[in-house]
């Protein structure tokens, strides 16, 4: 029987993306963003994401039975465009700010435009007749899809909820056996993501990336009932089945300049916005506005989780969309419906949004699909003699051990910040062992050195522990398989003093459990950790700088260890040390 090969695909937007499914196999996931090193890389065209993917594949773009792209376009722009008329006429007046973006929603994917691309970026040379067939898939249906496919459940609830899709926010499916059915929707501007966004943007951080920045924020805030209130003017529970409501005004009226899209009411409740090069301490009246803006957006996901599942009467559930990155969202569900019955596919955002459309293709050919997806390392990797060759282009002196996961657990265990580059690269936003930077989380000055001088970001940002799967129980009463750092839980009492740089101040924290199945040599190393100091955990974050994506090849990494106070540099077989250093 021939192959069915699918190539799903994301561009023209945030985060473009590729992903090549072969038969029921996902062969390759790829993000532009790691090969241009140009973080989200906004309306690039991912070319060498394809190309990647293609080789991976050991396929041509004529071998390709469909290409999947993640997006209804079209709809735009005539359905988009009758949306946004409905919408000016029941809010009057419009802002002019608003409807320049509006319009700039309307115009930005022309199925011409589509096409055109893929023309002279992929189908280059080739006849017409030999195109692969393109179809275009709905933008919350492959969320929906890359959730619920993915989950291993037979049925569940779907929630997806983000910025928008086509005119859709956020919206409720019910899934069982090989049919996902749409039940409800929210279209813009009642978005989640609009509202979450808005509030980053306020707090100086960039939107569209900085939202984990204001959750972590967030933590350090304490309940004031006088800005629940205002927060809740921008964004409320209804108490029906809409579930929700969002204040329009503050999203379609005027706002006072081009450079400050915020309303006087706005600026008249919560004050001006923090410059994005505001690097001063965040005031105790930011942290607890930060506290009252993730509280509401808990209250609303939670409501969102139970009206689903009254109307699916599935009790299982299943979430993506980027509002759904909010781990300490996710955590909430968690307790809500219990971990064992919690889905959240780990490339939630856009980044994922290829890899939904090509599963959708599959669901709506009938052809079979099953399995969980248990790990994301989906993307390039690199031999002994590629790291060997770029570390002599860089002239780097370096040393191959013979045992690289006991030798590297060593330096973690004295204290050592170690950069660590092995196999296939991960997909999607957690480094989770393949492009990590590790360090011991037993060491109450860890967090507050690597966000210093690795990292260069704020200091109260917090770390991830990686956690052997034999001893999770030990650190957090809440269960679940948790591979994929997505879900938020509470550490038991105790654990915050005996791992401090991994425990956030809330007393939370964002665990992975590592599986020896799913990435062997890791596990390895922690075990070896465990031997040397009792606890089977290690700090883990992503293998990048500040503004960058995470390392893709090793220069990527090189780079990383170069312009930091990385102390090692782990590639494959090879050490590679600065001078020594103590903490």
């Amino acid at each position: 029987m021939k192959d069915r090969i699918i190539l799903g695909l994301h561009f023209n937007s945030s985060d473009p993306s590729a992903t090549l499914i072969v038969n029921d196999e996902i062969v390759a996931i790829a993000e532009e963003e790691r090969f241009s090193q140009i973080k989200h890389a906004f309306n690039q065209f991912p070319s060498k994401a394809i190309s990647y993917c293609l080789s991976r594949g050991g396929i041509n773009v004529t071998d390709i039975d469909c290409i999947a792209i993640g997006r209804d376009v079209p709809a735009f722009p005539t359905v988009v465009a009758e949306h946004f008329l409905q919408v000016w006429q029941n809010f009057k007046p419009i802002g002019s700010q608003a409807l320049k973006a509006h319009a700039r929603i309307i115009s930005q994917h022309p199925p011409e435009l589509f096409r055109k691309q893929l023309e002279q970026q992929l189908f280059r040379g080739i006849d017409k007749v030999n195109y692969p067939e393109i179809i275009y898939v709905r933008h919350h249906l492959a969320h929906a899809c890359s959730a619920y496919m993915l989950s291993e459940f037979a049925n569940a609830t779907v929630v997806t909820a983000d910025a928008r899709g086509e005119v859709d926010a956020t919206n409720i499916w019910s899934a069982e056996g090989d049919k996902i059915t749409h039940i409800q929707e929210w279209n813009i501007p009642s978005s989640l993501g609009w509202y979450y966004t808005k509030f980053t943007s306020w707090f100086g951080f960039e939107p569209h990336d900085g939202e984990g920045k204001l959750m972590g924020l967030a933590a350090y805030g304490e309940y004031k009932r006088e800005l629940d209130e205002k927060v809740q003017e921008v964004l409320h529970l209804t108490g029906d089945n809409n579930v929700y409501a969002i204040g329009q005004r503050f999203f379609l009226g005027e706002f006072t300049d081009d450079n400050n899209p915020y309303t006087e009411e706005w600026i008249s409740m919560f004050g001006q916005p923090r410059s994005v090069r505001d690097d001063s301490n965040f005031s105790k009246y930011h942290q607890d506005l930060a506290f009252a803006v993730q509280l509401n957006l808990e209250k609303i996901g939670l409501a969102l989780v139970a009206h689903g599942i009254t109307q699916t009467g599935f009790e299982k559930v299943c979430l993506a969309g980027g509002t759904f990155m909010n781990c300490k969202l996710n955590g909430k569900i968690a307790q809500l419906v219990g971990p064992d019955n919690l889905f959240v596919q780990p490339l939630a955002g856009d980044n994922g949004i290829s890899l939904g459309a090509a599963l959708a293709v599959y669901l709506s050919k009938g052809w079979d699909w099953s399995g969980r997806l248990n790990h994301t390392y989906y993307g390039p990797e690199y031999s002994d003699l590629d790291i060997g060759n770029a570390l002599d282009k860089r002239n780097l002196r370096s040393r191959k051990s013979q045992d690289i996961a006991q030798e590297t657990a060593t330096q973690i265990c004295n204290n050592k910040v170690v950069g660590w580059f092995q196999g296939r690269m991960e997909a999607g936003m957690r480094a989770l062992g393949n492009r990590s930077i590790l360090a011991n989380p037993k060491n109450p000055l860890m967090k507050d050195i690597i966000n210093k001088k690795v990292k260069f970001r704020e200091p109260w940002r917090p770390f991830c522990p990686s956690i052997l799967d034999s001893e999770y129980q030990k650190y957090s009463a809440e269960g679940g398989e948790l591979p994929f750092m997505i879900v938020a839980t509470d550490a038991l009492d105790g654990v915050k003093d005996s791992l401090p740089s991994v425990v956030h101040h809330d007393n939370t924290m964002r665990p992975q459990i590592v599986r020896k199945n799913t990435n062997p040599l890791f596990y390895e190393l922690i075990e070896f950790v465990k031997q040397l100091q009792g606890d089977g955990v290690i700090l883990n974050t992503s293998l990048n700088l500040r503004g960058k994506p995470i390392a893709c090849t090793p220069d990527d990494a090189i780079d990383v260890f170069l312009n930091s106070e990385m102390d090692v540099l782990v590639m494959g077989s090879y050490i590679i040390e600065k001078a020594s250093t103590n903490v």
